[in-house]
């Protein structure tokens, strides 16, 4: 049972953020902008970006810089920055790369406190664009000039008309609550847009970082974690440069209940570790996203589609939804039971209505099914008042946390839909606060219509079910409680570059309150006839290398040796078997251990992460373990409660709750494992790589929890 009665002493949290940044603010908010590069030709970058802050009617003073012209687009031109006779707050540098350096220089002499660097040739451009980028950022850490890009599409906010972008995809100013946007691509960002204002979503803010010499992508989301007319994010990244502006920005739109969804692309694995142990190889790059975004209420998107499905989801329902009960009315039992496939597949319940109300629907529609997805067939077509009936019986129970009513073309019907209009309005009249979906093909226009009733329209049910589902999972993220998990001082401390074998390895978990078998090490094959007549059989016999990660795969384990003269019989055919098949590796001897009792095997590792540093991963056990990949992972340390979370979120949890009769297994003495040895991980991160039990035996309840198998790798101190 998840519980926190008692928990230990909570870990100081970030500093509560209020308000952005003020680098990001004079992008946002700046009082004038100088656009450097400007042109009169509003298809050329520096031409575009002019054109569309002039079309937001931005209100505060504009400078074209332009040392060929005396107007640009109407306006005076200066020849350069340092002959604008007032302040500059921001400066657009849309020139060549190789002029930028030249161009920021002179910025920073005028006293410009922020620039927007469209240029490209710098990073991404080989050793001269690296060398380039790095006199840019000497030039900020020496000015305090704050800089997005180079090699970016700018950022906008269309509430006030600060259009630091070329984009052609000028849109009207925005009034009020609005999505706001934010990518490392520039194209990505354009892409996505575009298709937003295809489906009428309003983007208030639009930050695209590109190369990230100064402002990062961590920086941006907070600020629009931040601005209280920001009500969800949609966001794109490759990768992430900086742990602890990712997690400050991510926690603050937790904090303020703000969807964040998400775009990540790159699958890849966690790199040369990979092949060295199995924590490595299935706590891979992609997955640890995965975990941080879901501890944070992410939602993370597979498809530029399904990001606008959910943000249109999560701009016009009512509020995110506490539950999975779907209510679902369609005039199609086969397409009633592809809903019922996609939700079950989304993880949305569909419960049946209790036995009066199905006897009402019944009623109402007797050649349908009353069960839910209620079927109320063609039948609609002669009496459109039907569906909301039908509707609003469900939502009486009060049993659903969101509705669905499929009545496809139907809505397409001048005088049916007239009157499904009429009838819906009422409904939403009357529950305001259900989530309520209809799924309809029709004109824009008509489908208009209906979302502007308060309802969320979808073409395809599908889609519409993993947007509810999506609403669900955010809702699951902003509900988890704060970790209390911190890092203990009484934890042994690890030396960086000290070897481990398996003996070693458990001794040191030992120390840490982390159980193993009753085991001795012996050094030679002809000392184990003695030391095994000392221990209670049946015995497992494993050689003992700090150079054998993986032992069962040259031949060095044996278990169930009943006699002595067994183990010894085994010992001396298992050095012969390593002499062949790993003929470098350290013999250090062998380890005869007792045969634990029956349980269940995991799979309990940690690793340390080049970017988010200590993670802690459980899983499946035993040499199925990457077979299987039934992992769960969290960023080190965590406490007993999420630990448990872990478990429980395993698709193999029930072999842990008792899977056919079995006895229930010691899960409280797993979570504290998992927990303890996440903390030893934190405790050590600077030297320690690897932490490794494979597998992990979980006995019946209030038995406890044996380390089978045990490897540290450490590397040089950090």
């Amino acid at each position: 049972m998840l519980d926190r009665a008692t928990p230990p002493p909570v870990r100081a949290q970030p500093d509560d953020p209020t308000g952005s940044p003020e680098g990001i603010s004079l992008f946002l908010e700046p009082r004038s902008i100088a656009v450097i590069g400007a042109s009169d030709d509003p298809t050329r970058i520096g031409g575009r970006t002019l054109f569309n802050i002039r079309q937001g009617d931005f209100a505060g003073a504009v400078y074209p810089i332009n040392p060929s012209r005396e107007t640009v687009q109407g306006l005076r031109a200066w020849p350069a920055v340092g002959d604008v006779p007032g302040t500059i707050d921001c400066a657009v540098i849309a020139l060549p790369g190789e002029m930028v350096i030249e161009a920021a220089e002179q910025c920073a002499a005028k006293g410009v406190r922020a620039l927007v660097i469209f240029s490209a040739g710098f990073n991404e451009a080989g050793e001269e664009g690296a060398a380039r980028q790095t006199r840019l950022r000497e030039i900020i850490d020496r000015t305090g000039m704050r800089v997005i890009g180079p090699n970016c599409l700018g950022v906008f906010n269309s509430r006030n008309g600060a259009w630091l972008s070329f984009t052609s995809l000028f849109q009207k100013r925005v009034e009020g609550p609005a999505l706001g946007m934010i990518s490392q691509s520039g194209g990505s960002a354009a892409h996505v847009l575009k298709l937003a204002q295809a489906r009428g979503l309003n983007v208030g803010t639009f930050i695209t970082t590109g190369n990230e010499v100064d402002v990062e992508f961590g920086e941006g989301l907070k600020a629009l974690a931040n601005d209280p007319l920001t009500t969800a994010i949609i966001a794109y990244i490759e990768g992430v440069r900086d742990r602890a502006s990712l997690l400050e920005g991510l926690e603050a739109a937790r904090r303020a209940r703000k969807p964040v969804l998400m775009l990540k692309v790159g699958r890849t694995s966690a790199g040369a570790q990979a092949a060295a142990s199995h924590t490595a190889s299935l706590a891979g790059e992609d997955r640890v996203y995965d975990s941080v975004f879901r501890s944070h209420g992410v939602y993370r998107a597979q498809s530029t589609e399904e990001l606008l499905d959910v943000a249109m989801a999560a701009l016009a329902a009512p509020s995110l939804l506490a539950g999975s009960r779907l209510g679902v009315v369609t005039i199609s039992g086969g397409m009633g039971a592809q809903i019922a496939d996609a939700a079950a597949d989304a993880g949305l319940t569909l419960p049946a209505p209790a036995a009066d109300v199905q006897a009402r629907l019944k009623a109402l529609c007797p050649p349908g099914s009353p069960l839910n997805p209620v079927d109320i067939t063609a039948q609609l077509s002669t009496d459109p008042h039907l569906l909301a009936a039908s509707m609003r019986l469900l939502l009486e129970t009060g049993s659903y946390d969101a509705l669905l009513a499929f009545f496809g073309v139907y809505a397409n019907m001048p005088a049916l839909s007239e009157a499904f209009l009429q009838d819906l309005a009422r409904l939403r009249t009357d529950f305001p606060d259900a989530t309520m979906v209809a799924s309809i093909v029709c004109p824009p226009d008509e489908a208009e219509r209906y979302a502007s009733a308060g309802f969320l329209v979808f073409e395809e049910p599908a889609r519409a079910v993993r947007a509810l589902a999506a609403l669900k999972q955010i809702a699951d993220g902003f509900e988890r409680p704060p970790s209390t998990a911190w890092v203990q001082t009484d934890l042994p401390r690890i030396t960086g570059g000290t070897d481990f074998n398996e003996a070693s390895a458990k001794a040191l978990l030992g120390e840490a309150g982390i159980a193993s078998p009753s085991e001795r090490t012996v050094a030679g094959p002809h000392d184990v006839a003695a030391v095994a007549a000392t221990m209670r059989l049946p015995l497992a016999l494993k050689v003992v290398s700090p150079d054998i990660l993986h032992k069962t795969e040259v031949g060095g384990v044996r278990l169930g040796l009943n006699s002595p003269e067994e183990a010894a019989a085994e010992a001396l055919q298992m050095a012969k078997r390593i002499g062949q098949s790993a003929p470098d590796a350290r013999l250090e001897g062998f380890l005869l251990s007792e045969m634990a009792p029956a349980g269940v095997e995991l799979i309990l590792g940690t690793r340390r992460d080049p970017l988010f540093g200590p993670l802690v991963m459980v899983g499946l056990g035993g040499v199925t373990a990457e077979l299987f990949e039934d992992v769960a992972i969290r960023l080190a340390p965590v406490d007993e409660y999420e630990a448990e979370a872990m478990l429980r979120s395993l698709k193999s949890w029930p072999l842990l709750d008792g899977w056919r009769g079995t006895p229930k297994a010691d899960v409280a003495a797993a979570a504290r494992a998992i927990a303890t040895l996440s903390a030893l991980a934190a405790t050590n991160a600077d030297t320690v790589e690897t932490l490794e039990i494979n597998p992990l035996r979980v006995l019946p309840r209030g038995k406890g929890v044996l380390a089978l198998d045990a490897v540290i790798q450490t590397g040089a101190s950090t």
